[in-house]
C-alpha cells in the first residue's frame, strides 16, 4: 500500500476560518495509517510527487481549496494518480457535484477506500480545466475580479466587479468554429456569450446545461445570440428560471474541439474579450477548447 498523501493547499482559497481544517485533515489522514505532507508551493508540490511516484510510494494528491485549485493540481500530477477534492474554496462545484464536503473524517476514509471515478478534461489554449469554460460577460467580470485580487475573493468583489463591467462592456460578437474529428471546421457559429461545460455546474448554483456528462468525451457547447445590455439581462434571467433553452436566441451542439474568437471588424470590438475556465481567468481571445477524454481520477 502506498503510504504517504500529499496536500497541496491554496492559501488564499476560501475563508480563513477554513484553513484550520487543512490541519485538521493533515491529523485525520494520519490517524488512518499514512504519511501526510502539506505544500503550499505547486511547483514544490509537484516536484515532491515525482519524488514519490519513482519510490512507489504515493497514494494520492488532495487539492485543499477551490475549483481553480483542482483544476491546477491535476495539470501538474501524472494522469495515474488519483486526485482527491477537499473543498474550501469560495465555490467548490466540482466537489458539490461528487457530494464531497470539507470532512477532514470522511475525506481519510475515502483516501483509505481508494474508489476513483474517470472524468474527461478540456483543454483551455494550453490550461487545464475540470469544469467549464466561458467567453463573454462573466468572463470579463471573473477578469476583473482576479486581476485586483491579493488574498480571499469575497461576494462583495465580485459584486463591484460586476457593476465596473456592466459600465463598461461592448458586448462584442463573437464567432464559434465547430470542428470534426480530423480538424475540419464543420459550421462557423456567431453570437455574443458562450458556455462550455465538462461538469455540468456553474456559479450561483445556476443551471445552463445540466444534462452534460463529465466522461462522455465531448464538449456540451451552449452559445447565445447577439445583443446589447437589455438583451442579455434577459439572458440571464432567463438562466434563473430556467428557460433559457427556450430562447430561438439560444444554440446549443457538441463537439470534441472548438474555437472562438472575436468576429468584429472594430478595434473595440476586438480587444478585451475574456475567457475564464473554472473561475479562473485564462485570456483573451482568440481560445481553443478541446476535450481529453477520462485523463483525470477523482476520488469519491
Amino acid at each position: 500500500m502506498n503510504q504517504t498523501v500529499i496536500i497541496s493547499a491554496n492559501p488564499k482559497s476560501g475563508s480563513f476560518s477554513r484553513h484550520g481544517l487543512v490541519l485538521e485533515l493533515k491529523s485525520a489522514i494520519e490517524s488512518v495509517g499514512f504519511q501526510c505532507e502539506v505544500h503550499t508551493d505547486l511547483d514544490q508540490m509537484a516536484s515532491r510527487c515525482r519524488e514519490l511516484i519513482q519510490s512507489n510510494d504515493l497514494r494520492t494528491v488532495i487539492a485543499a481549496g477551490g475549483d481553480g485549485t483542482a483544476s491546477k493540481v491535476a495539470s501538474l500530477i501524472p494522469h495515474d494518480v488519483p486526485l482527491t477534492l477537499f473543498p474550501t474554496g469560495s465555490e467548490n462545484l466540482l466537489a458539490k457535484y461528487f457530494s464531497i464536503t470539507a470532512d477532514p473524517a470522511a475525506c481519510a476514509r475515502s483516501i483509505l477506500k481508494l474508489r476513483t471515478n474517470p472524468i474527461d478534461v478540456m483543454m483551455v489554449n494550453d490550461k487545464l480545466s475540470l469544469l467549464m469554460a466561458s467567453i463573454g460577460f462573466d468572463a470579463e467580470v471573473v477578469r476583473c475580479v482576479h486581476q485586483s485580487r491579493k488574498s480571499h475573493v469575497t461576494k462583495l468583489a465580485y459584486w463591484s466587479a460586476i457593476i465596473e463591467t456592466l459600465l463598461r462592456y461592448r458586448w462584442p460578437v463573437l464567432r464559434i468554429s465547430i470542428f470534426d474529428e480530423n480538424g475540419r471546421v464543420l459550421e462557423d457559429v456567431t453570437g455574443g456569450w458562450v458556455f462550455v461545460f465538462n461538469v455540468p455546474r456553474y456559479a450561483a448554483g445556476l443551471s445552463i446545461m445540466n444534462d452534460a456528462i463529465e466522461h462522455d468525451g465531448y464538449l456540451d457547447v451552449g452559445v447565445f445570440g447577439q445583443g446589447g445590455l437589455v438583451r442579455n439581462m434577459w439572458y440571464y434571467w432567463s438562466v434563473v428560471r430556467g428557460k433559457h433553452q427556450m430562447l430561438k436566441q439560444w444554440r446549443r451542439f457538441r463537439s470534441r474541439s472548438i474555437r472562438i474568437e472575436s468576429a468584429g471588424q472594430t478595434n473595440v470590438q476586438k480587444s478585451h474579450v475574456s475567457c475564464q475556465a473554472d473561475g479562473d481567468w485564462v485570456c483573451e481571445l482568440p481560445v481553443s477548447i478541446q476535450i481529453v477524454p477520462r485523463k483525470v481520477r477523482i476520488v469519491s
